[in-house]
């Protein structure tokens, strides 16, 4: 269920009006966290509609020998036979 933001909006003028209201300060932090809190659910649904979808690349194929002593094929950014090479 979507709310539309104008809703939203028209419900933080609400909490702001009671908070101007409020006879006391207990009152008026209970209103702003509600303020707060639609502010939240606002910047929450922009940024679900912003981001857009990551494509990872693919990793270059592992080949592992099993024979002892055979240098281990990891791919082109590999330095050297040790896994402490960089």
């Amino acid at each position: 269920m979507a709310i539309s933001i104008a809703t939203i909006l028209a419900k933080m003028e609400e909490e702001l009006q009671r908070a101007r209201t409020a006879g006391s300060p207990q009152r008026v932090r209970e209103h702003i966290a509600a303020v707060r809190a639609l502010c939240d659910l606002v910047l929450e649904e922009e940024e679900k509609r912003e981001m857009p979808a990551v494509s990872l690349p693919e990793a270059p194929p592992i080949l592992i020998r099993q024979e002892k002593g055979e240098r281990i094929d990891i791919g082109d950014d590999a330095n050297g036979p040790s896994l402490f090479d960089f």
